[in-house]
């Protein structure tokens, strides 16, 4: 075996472990960092410094432990959040948990939608053009990608580049001695009698788990055909996921921070990027309005994934993603 054929095998035995490792719930963590919670955690570290990072070091928890349970509902029925809610506590409140979803699902959408466009205007994109793009990609993925493996492995490839703002940590010079004084703020209660502080915790708290988050992993992991022996594995790449999905935010929060400190601007999407330009750097510009746009993208499809699993389970429609259009779902066993 020549050098080049041992480097193809070694990319080749990577892209496998990853592909083994990352799943349902990983996308469902990292769609957590949809483009308008990275907006506001830009706006947290400019507005309020690094007094929030605190919270999103605490919020960790939550966020593992509630889709963890989607793990448990997953693997131990084999059905999806929609079934269930419909066999637990019957067709009403079900129904009234797929009309909740399908509001904030909207109100996700537009937010999703809008930060796409307004990027799209920075580089010359009209609103109409970038609208219609991301359409004609999401249809083009869901309708004609083949199985749910494959659907899943262009998600993993978006997910990729919402990694970018990890780099934060590297570019935004901060001193040890500032984070720990903000660890410190979460105990006094003259930070809870500061109202902006108040709005911007909320907001992060409030970006921190939607109702398309639990319909989407729990009926991801029936459709991919996960069992109870992957029980572990589910709980590992979850939990990991909680940690990157926050660390993100945290990243984010730096990047406003440091653009406070350099005299930039964070009243929208393009305000944020635009400073970004003039602060750090024209490439970062890029690689930001890249990492933002494929946090849009994550959540745009997870989003629709999770509604379509859950209103098809509701009406007890095929659900599933195979050859292109939907499967029936097996009930009582696992497939």
């Amino acid at each position: 075996m020549n050098f080049q054929e041992r480097v193809s095998r070694s990319i080749k035995e990577v892209g496998d472990s990853l592909r083994v490792l990352l799943g349902p719930g990983w996308l469902t963590m990292l769609a957590d960092v949809d483009a308008p919670s990275i907006l506001t955690a830009m706006q947290s570290g400019y507005y309020a410094g690094l007094a929030i990072i605190p919270w999103l070091i605490l919020l960790t928890v939550p966020l593992y432990f509630i889709q963890e349970l989607t793990i448990r509902a997953a693997l131990g029925s084999g059905k999806g959040m929609g079934t269930l809610l419909k066999e637990v506590y019957g067709d009403k409140v079900a129904a009234v948990s797929l009309i909740a979803m399908l509001i904030i699902d909207g109100a996700a959408y537009i937010g999703e939608y809008a930060a796409i466009s307004a990027i799209g205007l920075l580089f010359g994109v009209p609103v109409v053009i970038s609208v219609i793009l991301v359409l004609a990609f999401h249809t083009a993925i869901i309708l004609m990608g083949g199985s749910y493996k494959r659907v899943e492995n262009v998600l993993l490839a978006i997910s990729a580049f919402i990694l970018v703002y990890l780099a934060a940590f590297v570019i935004v010079p901060i001193k040890p001695q500032e984070v720990y004084g903000t660890l410190l703020s979460i105990f006094l209660p003259s930070s809870y009698a500061n109202s902006l502080y108040v709005t911007l915790l909320a907001a992060n708290i409030g970006a921190v788990i939607m109702p398309w988050m639990l319909y989407y992993q729990q009926s991801a992991i029936v459709d991919k055909g996960l069992r109870r022996e992957h029980y572990t594995h589910e709980r590992f790449e979850t939990a990991m996921g909680a940690v990157i999905s926050e660390t993100l935010m945290i990243g984010s929060l730096l990047v406003g921070y440091w653009l406070r400190v350099r005299g930039g601007v964070i009243d929208n999407f393009q305000s944020a990027l635009l400073s970004i330009s003039m602060v750090i750097s024209p490439y970062w510009f890029v690689v930001a309005a890249v990492g933002m746009i494929a946090a849009a993208l994550l959540a745009i499809f997870v989003i629709s994934l999770g509604f379509a699993y859950g209103l098809s389970e509701y009406f007890n429609w095929p659900a599933g993603l195979v050859g292109g259009c939907v499967r029936p779902r097996a009930s009582t066993h696992f497939m």
